[in-house]
């Protein structure tokens, strides 16, 4: 699956899948190359943040299906960043939806 089934979904402006160094592997979108390798890098050192959380989550509340992390979503005022592996995506909040979203960057995740 190449990264344009995620761009094409409604809302998403910008998707880059990125090493586990957040260096960017394919980026499609209207961030320029700049904000994508920022966001590439955000994204990368916020998986693990969550990665580590969500460990900590699954030891103190003895749940199962915590670990691993399976993706995460931070949401600002207008716009909200979205990320299942090493995929991420910026999506505009008033379109979308984060469900789809996150399926289908989950499927760009495992190819």
């Amino acid at each position: 699956m190449s990264l344009n089934k995620v761009l094409v979904l409604d809302g998403v402006t910008a998707v880059c899948r990125f090493r586990d160094d957040g260096v960017i592997m394919e980026a499609e979108g209207m961030l320029s190359p700049e904000l994508m390798e920022r966001m590439a890098q955000f994204a990368q050192w916020y998986r693990r943040l969550v990665s580590s959380n969500i460990d900590l989550l699954s030891l103190f509340s003895q749940m199962r299906g915590w670990s691993p992390s399976r993706g995460w979503i931070a949401q600002g005022a207008e716009l909200t960043v979205c990320s299942t592996g090493n995929v991420v995506c910026l999506v505009e909040n008033a379109q979308g939806s984060l469900n789809e979203i996150m399926r289908v960057l989950g499927e760009a995740a495992h190819e």
